[in-house]
């Protein structure tokens, strides 16, 4: 799968914020690209709505994220950090 640019594929990135907080919800891949620090951001719209993104890096292999085809159903855990932010731990394909 490669990652699209974001004229390739029209979405609003104002429209997204991060996770605030920790549990696993389901969501709908909408858009990945690759950061400018060899990471991925991914954009996802999840079940109640809400338009959240994450960040997945290379030494995790983001977390799959460079491999899903956008429109995919995904389950996606995150965790709270120390400083009391949320990351992204995990995605599982939801079947």
């Amino acid at each position: 799968v490669n990652l699209m640019t974001d004229y390739e594929f029209n979405v609003n990135f104002d429209d997204y914020c991060f996770c605030e907080e920790e549990g696993t919800f389901k969501a709908v891949l909408d858009f990945a690209r690759y950061g400018k620090k060899k990471n991925v951001i991914a954009y996802f719209t999840f079940e109640d709505g809400r338009k959240i993104m994450a960040c997945a890096w290379n030494n995790m292999s983001y977390l799959g994220l460079n491999r899903i085809p956008i429109g995919t159903e995904l389950y996606l855990t995150f965790a709270k950090k120390k400083s009391d932010s949320c990351y992204l731990r995990n995605v599982d394909i939801a079947e």
